[in-house]
């Protein structure tokens, strides 16, 4: 403890008395010590610098007169190292004393009173001074608490996201004979949109966009999980808790036929069994999957309550493609025994189909007016004469001037084939 000052009792708030008169410190450290405080005494400016740098105050109480310093310059002085709601000061003058008064609010005296004269009035600004700064201190200690964990949880957020892209397609995906493009562009750090094109075998493929009902951590959560089940392996290798089986099933209601492709329709219907509505959750997903022959051009379609495909054909415009149909997963309880259909579709070179999700064709303008499907057949069509990937980052383009300054509110999600011409 420093020179010249002296400890007398345990704390509701720490008080340091700077006053060179000791009848005056004697009676106010007793007044403030019946008010329930702890009482620290400095009797000169030099004495008050080293108490409030080595001990804990929560308010100082000075004296406009002390015999090593004016008060301006102790102000000034704290004022350098504390701020006022750090350290709040109040100045014990005497009513008439206008010209000390003012320059004391003006060195950054938080209050100036008569405490002589208003002694309880003193004892209540000091209560009042008092309880501001612990309270100052309780919420700036929340604070770092608070950007702590927002630290951690952003931490978590970005490591779950480069999970969830490295679910995505490789960058080099290539199929012989093909052209494969796509684009993912979640609304927030996770997405619940999700894509990935699978190699079944030497000749055949599986390729699939699904929405997740909902946004962040809940949605990105099913989408992962979806994606994994869905996903043998990028090497094609199996994978025990893939719904793809070892030795692929397959007619249009899901029959085992050990020599074909699964069908598009199986792998809804085995996703239909395993994502059940829940009471307690309203969390489901669309989704549209499709197994490609790479050899024949055939592809198997399949819709779980998902946005219709846009096919174009070499020359032509293109059109929505409606044939597949069927509930979102998780939304129609399995005793209902709602089906989903199957589109075959032969894909000759110079085709392209794309697969998206909602929030590319819900995407709004300043105008409140919807990209649409008509909106992403025009723009298909426009970029359709360059590269694949090109035609996809076209697309996305469009897509953000047509937002403009609107904020994205939707993930979304692009992934396009074409037959090589």
């Amino acid at each position: 403890m420093p020179d010249g000052v002296m400890k007398t009792s345990e704390p509701q708030g720490q008080i340091l008395v700077v006053d060179a008169d000791e009848g005056a410190v004697s009676s106010l450290s007793g007044h403030l010590q019946r008010s329930g405080f702890d009482v620290l005494t400095a009797s000169c400016g030099k004495d008050a610098l080293t108490a409030v740098e080595q001990l804990p105050v929560d308010l100082l109480l000075l004296s406009t007169t002390l015999p090593d310093m004016k008060i301006a310059d102790l102000l000034q002085a704290l004022r350098q190292q504390f701020p006022m709601t750090e350290l709040p000061i109040i100045v014990n003058a005497a009513a008439n004393q206008t010209a000390e008064i003012l320059s004391a609010l003006h060195c950054g005296a938080n209050d100036c009173i008569d405490g002589r004269a208003n002694l309880e009035i003193l004892l209540a600004r000091i209560q009042t001074n008092v309880i501001l700064k612990r309270t100052t201190e309780a919420l700036q200690a929340t604070n770092k608490s608070l950007t702590r964990m927002q630290r951690k949880l952003d931490h978590d957020l970005q490591a779950a996201a480069r999970i969830q892209k490295n679910q995505m397609p490789s960058e080099d995906l290539e199929i012989d004979g093909w052209e494969v493009a796509w684009h993912a562009a979640p609304c927030d750090t996770l997405g619940g949109d999700s894509l990935n094109v699978i190699r079944l075998d030497d000749e055949n493929w599986a390729m699939f966009v699904l929405d997740v009902s909902g946004h962040g951590v809940p949605a990105s959560l099913l989408a992962v999980s979806v994606t994994r089940i869905l996903t043998p392996g990028r090497d094609g290798s199996g994978r025990h808790d893939t719904l793809l089986p070892p030795r692929p099933l397959g007619d249009v209601r899901g029959n085992q036929d050990s020599g074909s492709v699964a069908s598009a329709v199986y792998v809804l219907e085995r996703l239909q069994e395993k994502f059940i509505p829940e009471e307690d959750s309203v969390q489901y997903f669309t989704i549209v999957y499709a197994t490609l022959n790479t050899r024949t051009g055939e592809m198997r379609i399949a819709s779980g309550g998902h946005p219709s495909p846009i096919l174009m054909r070499a020359g032509e415009q293109p059109q929505l493609f409606t044939d597949p149909d069927g509930p979102a997963i998780g939304l129609i309880p399995l005793e209902l025994d709602i089906h989903f259909h199957e589109a075959e579709l032969q894909l000759a070179p110079g085709d392209t189909l794309l697969l998206y999700s909602d929030g590319v064709i819900e995407a709004f303008n300043p105008d409140q007016v919807l990209f649409g499907p008509d909106k992403l057949k025009r723009s298909l069509q426009f970029h359709a004469a360059h590269s694949l990937p090109q035609v996809v980052r076209g697309i996305h383009t469009e897509l953000e001037s047509w937002r403009a300054s609107k904020p994205q509110k939707d993930d979304e999600t692009l992934l396009a084939i074409r037959r090589m011409e």
